[in-house]
């Protein structure tokens, strides 16, 4: 082995040359196993049918060589990291090199320029070809989280090689990893031969995107996305926003909680919970403000409200909801107040006594508003959809559109009319009016997908009534030249009608959208939800 590179006991190695060196090993039978590694490179055919196919490494004991013998019980077992090669991958193959790293130290810092982390041991692997026949590759990686690897927050795990020629992490040809309860690990394939990893970065909630829409069409007025249409998709957009940072501030408690009888929110669980407290009630600002607009559109009626008057009231919302949750994280850096605590393996939320200052008094003042509201748009939007009659489709399912909206408000406002009832009910009678809680909200999505299929059939109809208007111009039109060319009297006038050429130009007009009359006006009603 020819390093051709002189090193003395401090030196160390960077990743380029840790990958070179594995991969110049050659013609030579290796074993090198201590606490902290495993270095290989072995001959692939061991003789007596023993093929070599990787390496494995537990954390306190140290390595092992993977051969065909013992590939099972190696991964049966509680290890750190391991790699096999699979024996179509190892045709043609004369030697194989592996290193796997336990504290890879060097790695951890090599790229800067995403949210991954490093979460587990380095596996370099390599095989050395007497040929240059390219043999398909596949490699099975199994790694463990390392306890000074775990994740402080909720993540997403990604198997992972290092791409020594663009200094990054890259995930190109492995596959996603998946977890293994049994053993607490992570299994993924990949197709080529490197140096893998398993990295860690926290979940992206995309709600940047909502917001980056919203202020798009408040800002500009040309956008073809309409107000109209955004309306019924506020609130169920804001509820959704909602659900994804408490299954996140779930996920995150019963993962990270370490005894049972623990009572201190740890930090990424507090902020977690003050997004759940922002977005639920910025949830019940939306809805009021949506409620209160429907009841001057439909109620009032005239003067129709104009939507710049609901994005006021929108962004009024989200500063009362920012307000509200300053006082609620002022009061809480008090530790002497107690107003929030850890509910093991359950939620980071408000103490009991604290919840009824925070939530209970705020959520009711909102659903005594809205359940007003509801009724009086409710009334009058229930009269016209059962004595309202109107043959064209649209109207139909404009009806529809309403009745959805209605129901979800309705299956909302019942489940958090549970709510405050959760705090001071007992276990059992809790635990049965939270199954209801839980259900009644959960219907939402059952409401947004409705509301995306009526749309959808709204925007199909308006497609379908478009293009037939535009087949019927044409044909009219098409008709109406061939007339003409048939015609044999004076172009400029008419002695039987007294028609003069613009007067004619008029009657040809006419002759074509007399027939539109029945495509292009509707009852005046708009037909969109």
């Amino acid at each position: 082995m020819n390093l051709n590179a002189t090193l003395n006991s401090t030196y160390k190695l960077t990743e380029n040359e840790i990958d070179t060196y594995v991969s110049n090993i050659r013609n030579v039978n290796l074993t090198i196993n201590t606490n902290d590694s495993i270095i290989i490179a072995q001959p692939v055919n061991q003789g007596g049918n023993v093929t070599i196919l990787g390496a494995s490494f537990t954390r306190g004991i140290g390595g092992q060589i993977v051969n065909g013998a013992n590939t099972n019980d190696i991964i049966n077992s509680n290890l750190s990291a391991a790699a096999i090669i699979s024996n179509q991958s190892l045709t043609g193959a004369t030697s194989l090199n592996m290193l796997i790293i336990d504290k890879p130290t060097i790695y951890k810092n090599i790229e800067n320029s995403t949210d991954k982390t490093l979460a587990s041991s380095v596996i370099v692997a390599t095989v050395q070809r007497n040929d240059s026949v390219l043999t398909q590759t596949n490699i099975s990686l199994y790694f463990r989280v390392l306890n000074e690897s775990q994740p402080n927050r909720v993540a997403q795990y990604f198997c992972s090689f290092y791409n020594t020629i663009t200094l990054k992490w890259n995930e190109s040809g492995c596959t996603r990893p998946q977890y293994n309860p049994t053993f607490d690990r992570y299994e993924c394939t990949c197709n080529h031969l490197s140096t893998f990893a398993l990295l860690w970065a926290p979940y992206a909630i995309p709600c940047a995107i909502i917001i980056h829409g919203l202020t798009i069409r408040i800002c500009i007025s040309s956008v073809s996305t309409q107000a109209r249409h955004l309306l019924p998709l506020i609130s169920c957009a804001v509820t959704i926003i909602l659900f994804i940072f408490y299954i996140a501030l779930s996920m995150t408690v019963y993962t990270k909680t370490a005894y049972d009888d623990e009572k201190q929110c740890f930090t990424s669980s507090s902020v977690l919970m003050f997004f759940v407290y922002f977005f639920l009630i910025f949830m019940f600002c939306v809805k009021t403000s949506v409620g209160y607009f429907n009841y001057l559109r439909f109620v009032r009626l005239f003067p129709e409200p104009s939507y710049r008057l609901l994005y006021i009231m929108l962004l009024i919302s989200f500063f009362i909801s920012i307000t509200w949750v300053a006082f609620a994280a002022g009061f809480n850096s008090n530790s002497s107040f107690h107003i929030t605590q850890l509910y093991p393996y359950k939620l980071c939320w408000f103490t009991r006594p604290a919840i009824y200052y925070f939530l209970t008094i705020p959520v009711g003042i909102f659903l005594l508003i809205n359940i007003f509201i509801f009724i009086r748009v409710a009334q009058r939007i229930v009269n016209h959809v059962l004595y309202a009659n109107s043959t064209h489709k649209p109207y139909e399912r404009m009806k529809g559109c309403i009745l959805v909206l209605l129901s979800s408000c309705a299956t909302q406002g019942i489940g958090w009319l549970l709510g405050p009832f959760l705090t001071i009910a007992n276990e059992n009678t809790a635990q049965v009016l939270g199954w209801f809680f839980i259900i009644f909200n959960g219907l939402e999505g059952l409401w947004c997908i409705l509301l995306y299929i009526i749309i959808w059939l709204q925007h199909w109809d308006e497609r379908k009534r478009v293009m037939a208007a535009k087949e019927l111009t044409k044909s009219k039109s098409l008709s109406y030249r061939k007339h003409e060319k048939h015609r044999k009297q004076d172009l400029y006038y008419d002695s039987f009608t007294g028609l003069s050429m613009d007067n004619e130009d008029s009657r040809r007009q006419s002759y074509i959208f007399d027939d539109l009359y029945n495509w292009e006006i509707t009852d005046g009603t708009s037909t969109y939800c």
